[in-house]
Order: structure tokens, then C-alpha cells, then sequence
């Protein structure tokens, strides 16, 4: 157990000595940092407690997703009536305190609607064999068909509405992945999100207001055209013809509005890329974007059939352009010109690619934390830190003398130089309670040490000689060092998948230092003893 061969000893120390490049660019200035190869210029992200910044709790408006579901599904129906061989007869199909109500002309027609309503139920997930439908059919007289969206399915889309949220917000506000974002769910309705360093908080709060739902429609060129129709239409309530649509134009465009044909197939959802940049033919600027393939057919077929009409662009429910079709627009790309400057461009193509908030946002909690009070942390951690780690010094030299408490003292310095590069390693983020556990970790560091040397005491106290000792107090420590890490290991693990936000930060400084410390005290102090022992070859342990 105390032979290592060379091979061995070149990887302990290469491991040793990889963690203590890692580790030292934490402790380097910026500029020399940016001088290192990229590999070691890594650093431990600071959490917002320790480096101040934005705390902010959003609640989802998952009212309005649940009536557009209402609206999809009344859709659904109509599509499906129409298409039906045997077409069933409707007096009206409506949406009705939040279920939808089809009422037919006859009992035959209801009894022709019941199947063609029931083949719309679809499993919500179909990869389950025993998976709950997405609408529940029921039949409430001879005439009234009542549908209902599933208890089952309105907890789909509450977390698939969270989810996308989570995922456009993180696009949107950390487009280069670089900000160590804390975004998760808070209970069943709201989103946290903590951005660390943030130093515009006003421009995180417009990423999360801006809806970017972008759409291009056909405009209805006779109606809009009509002083009559378009006074109508642009007062509230907006009375336009059944399939049109009242949109005013954006500030920028100078007032007034276009009646445009509602629906559409070409959305948000359509772009592959856009991006913001300077306009082909003036000093303005423009939305540069692409299509996917199939949105680019649909895109040419629309505009192919209709030359010198014009086709609106809605951003948020605003005409941001307006512009006649002057030929086909076959290459799937293009760009959108609307009274943008450079950085407006390049704001909305950001907000573009990451995509549309599916539900509305409201900021019900917002606080700014001073940086100044992550100073203080950091300040009193590093006393913390220097007071707990001098004081285990003190007592590994005392207890065990000068040449085993060394060996303990440097197994423990390696540690936590470890820890400070698998943190860096792995972009981790430090939070206070993440300092709590790198403290706690100093102590218990020594644990396997003072098992290991205690047992090495025994073993000599009964007669063995210095290899058998330490030979068998490594070897009998192996077990009870194993079962007491293991067990604090599978404590941080759970923290760590069960809590959230700062808990998690403290399991996973507390599960790399368990780590860290098996390592140190059974390998690299086990190396440091056997090597020591070669060397001097006591007759007695000075233990």
C-alpha cells in the first residue's frame, strides 16, 4: 500500500499540479489573466450575494395561455367540421366560461359531431401508453356538445409555458452565455431570476417586457382604403370583417393604422436568424432576416400571388412596415425596415432569435443588491477562512508533530487549492453559503488524517515497526474514512437536487470538498508519508 510506482507519482503530482494552475488565475489581476493560455484563464464566478446585482421575482400570466388554448381548440373544431365527409351543421361553436360550447342544428348533426370531436382528444404525451387526453367531450343534450381542456393538460402548459419562459429569457438576457444566470421556477406560477454584475437594470426589465411577437399579414387593401371602414375599425371596439384585423401603426411610422387579414402562417417561430445592421440604400438601419425552408415556400407562394399588394410586419401588435410587393420573394431572407437605429436593430434582432415570451411577465419582486455588501462577505470569509485554516494547522502540529502534522497541513492546503480549481473548472458559482461550506470543509479535511494517524499511534503503540504501522493504519482507515465521506456525499447530493439557489451552492462547494479531501488525505498525504519513510527510514514514528 505504500509503493507507488513511477507512473503513478507522475499522475498525483500532475493532477496537483494542473489544480494549482487552475487555481492561480483567482488570485491574478485581469490583465495578467488575459496573458495565459484561454484553458487557464478561468476564474470562480462570484454569486449575486457576494458581487451584488439584480434579484427579481416574475410571475407568468398563464390566464392569457390558457384562453389562447380555448381559442386554438375552437379553431381546431371548426377546421375539423369543414373538412368532415359528412359535414355536421353548427348553430354557433363559442367559447363559454372557459370550455368551449358547439351547439348543433339537430340530434343527427350532434351524433355526426361526437366522433370527429373525439378524434381531436388527443393523448397529451404520446409516448405514454396510458397517457390523459387533452380534452374531455361531453355530451349535454340532444343538441349541446360541451369541450373541455383536461385538468391533465392545463398542467402541461403550465410547465410548458414556464419552461419556454425559462429558456427565452435566458437567451435573451444572456445571449452569450457568460453571466451565470440563476433562472428557475418559484412555485407554480412565478420565475427567479438573479443576475449577478448587472449594471443596467433597466435594460434587463425591457428584454422582459418586450413580447417580439412578429408576424407579416397580408393588408386588406379595400377596407383600408375606406375613410368609412377605417373609422370604424380604429375606434374601440376595433369593428372590422369576420378573418380581418385592426393594427395601428408604431410611433415611428407616424400614426394611423391598417386593416390586415388575420391569419397567417408566417410568425417568429418562421426566422432561422436575424441580426441588426446598416441599410443597403441609406444611412437608416435594418432587421436582417432568414426564414426556415418551409416558412420560406409559404413566404414565396404568398408573395408570388400577391404582386403590388402590400403586406404589413407586426412587432407587439404595431405596423412597424408596411411595403409593396414589387416581385416574388423566393430566397427565404430579407429585411425589415422600420425607423431603426443601429442599436434599436441590433436589440430587436436579439430579442428575435431568442424568440416570444409565450405568457406575459410581471416583475412582482425586484431588488438591487449593493456590491459593496458582497465586499463585506468576501472580506469576512477570508478572515473566516484564515482563522479556521491557522487553527487546524496549530492543532494537526500539536497533536501529531512536526513531520506527520506537516504532512496533514500540506494534504489540507492541496485541498483547498483543488477546490478553488474544480470551481474554476467547472464555471461554478460562490455564494456566501458557498463559502460556509468551504470553511466547513477545512475541518472536516482532516478528518481522514486523524484517522489514518491515530490507528498509525495504535499499530506503534503495539509493537510494530514503522512500515507495518503506517502500512495498516492506511489500510484499516480506508473503510471507516470511505463510509463517513460517502455518507456526507450522498447529504450534499441531495441538497443539491433538492434545494435551490443558495443551498445548492453550499452542497456543491461541501461535495467537492468531500471529493477533494479523499483524494489529499488517501493519495497525495499517503504519497507525501511513503516517500518521507524511503527517505529517512526511522527506527521510531514521531508520532
Amino acid at each position: 500500500m505504500l509503493f507507488f510506482s513511477r507512473s503513478k507519482i507522475l499522475m498525483i503530482f500532475g493532477a496537483v499540479l494542473i489544480g494549482l494552475l487552475l487555481a492561480i488565475p483567482n488570485a491574478l489581476p485581469e490583465k495578467s489573466r488575459d496573458a495565459l493560455p484561454n484553458a487557464f484563464q478561468r476564474t470562480i464566478n462570484l454569486g449575486l450575494d457576494l458581487q451584488g446585482g439584480a434579484h427579481m421575482l416574475l410571475e407568468v400570466d398563464l390566464s392569457s395561455i390558457l384562453n389562447q388554448a380555448i381559442i386554438n381548440e375552437r379553431t381546431a373544431i371548426n377546421d375539423a367540421f369543414r373538412r368532415a365527409d359528412d359535414r355536421p351543421r353548427t348553430e354557433f361553436v363559442r367559447a363559454d366560461n372557459g370550455t368551449i360550447l358547439a351547439r348543433m342544428r339537430s340530434k343527427e348533426d350532434a351524433d355526426k359531431a361526437m366522433p370527429i370531436l373525439q378524434e381531436l382528444s388527443q393523448p397529451i404525451d404520446p409516448t405514454q401508453i396510458s397517457s390523459a387526453k387533452t380534452t374531455r367531450v361531453t355530451r349535454e343534450s340532444d343538441r349541446n356538445i360541451r369541450v373541455t381542456i383536461t385538468d391533465e393538460n392545463i398542467e402541461f402548459i403550465r410547465k410548458q409555458t414556464i419552461e419556454k419562459s425559462i429558456g427565452v429569457l435566458r437567451r435573451r438576457i444572456d445571449p452569450n452565455g457568460n453571466l451565470e444566470l440563476t433562472l428557475a421556477p418559484e412555485g407554480d406560477k412565478r420565475i427567479l431570476l438573479q443576475v449577478p454584475g448587472a449594471q443596467n437594470i433597466d435594460e434587463i426589465k425591457d428584454r422582459i417586457n418586450k413580447s417580439a411577437n412578429l408576424s407579416f399579414h397580408l393588408v386588406n387593401e379595400k377596407d383600408s382604403r375606406n375613410e368609412q371602414a377605417m373609422r370604424i375599425a380604429m375606434e374601440p371596439p376595433h369593428r372590422v370583417a369576420a378573418g380581418d384585423k385592426y393594427f395601428p401603426f408604431s410611433p415611428t411610422q407616424g400614426g394611423g393604422g391598417l386593416i390586415v387579414v388575420e391569419r397567417t402562417r408566417i410568425t417568429g417561430d418562421c426566422l432561422k436568424d436575424s441580426s441588426g445592421g446598416p441599410h443597403p440604400e441609406n444611412n437608416g438601419a435594418v432587421v436582417n432576416f432568414s426564414f426556415n425552408v418551409a416558412c420560406a415556400t409559404e413566404f414565396g407562394r404568398m408573395t408570388a400571388r400577391n404582386i403590388n399588394k402590400r403586406f404589413a410586419v407586426i412587432l407587439d401588435g404595431e405596423i412597424i412596415t408596411a411595403p409593396n410587393i414589387r416581385s416574388a420573394i423566393t430566397g427565404g431572407s430579407g429585411y425589415i425596415e422600420g425607423g431603426f437605429t443601429l442599436e434599436s436593430a441590433r436589440d430587436l434582432a436579439l430579442l428575435l432569435n431568442a424568440g416570444a415570451l409565450p405568457a406575459k411577465l410581471t416583475i412582482v419582486e425586484e431588488r438591487t443588491v449593493d456590491p459593496s455588501l458582497g465586499a463585506d462577505s468576501i472580506r469576512a470569509g477570508k478572515v473566516a477562512s484564515g482563522i479556521g485554516l491557522f487553527g487546524v494547522f496549530i492543532f494537526m502540529w500539536l497533536s501529531y508533530g512536526l513531520r506527520f502534522g506537516t504532512i496533514a497541513n500540506m494534504a489540507l492546503a492541496t485541498n483547498i487549492i483543488l477546490i478553488a480549481a474544480a470551481l474554476s473548472l467547472f464555471g461554478s458559482t460562490l455564494t456566501l453559503p458557498g463559502i460556509a461550506g468551504i470553511i466547513l470543509t477545512i475541518g472536516m479535511a482532516v478528518d481522514a488524517n486523524v484517522l489514518i494517524f491515530e490507528r498509525i499511534r495504535e499499530e506503534t503503540y503495539n509493537g510494530k515497526t514503522p512500515i507495518n504501522a503506517i502500512e495498516t493504519g492506511y489500510k484499516l482507515s480506508m473503510a471507516p474514512i470511505l463510509d463517513a465521506n460517502i455518507t456526507t456525499l450522498i447529504a450534499a447530493i441531495t441538497l443539491y437536487f433538492v434545494g435551490s439557489g443558495p443551498v445548492r451552492g453550499f452542497a456543491v462547494t461541501l461535495a467537492i470538498g468531500i471529493v477533494m479531501s479523499v483524494f489529499t488525505a488517501v493519495v497525495f498525504a499517503r504519497l507525501l508519508t511513503a516517500t518521507w519513510l524511503r527517505g529517512k527510514r526511522p527506527k521510531t514514528l514521531p508520532i
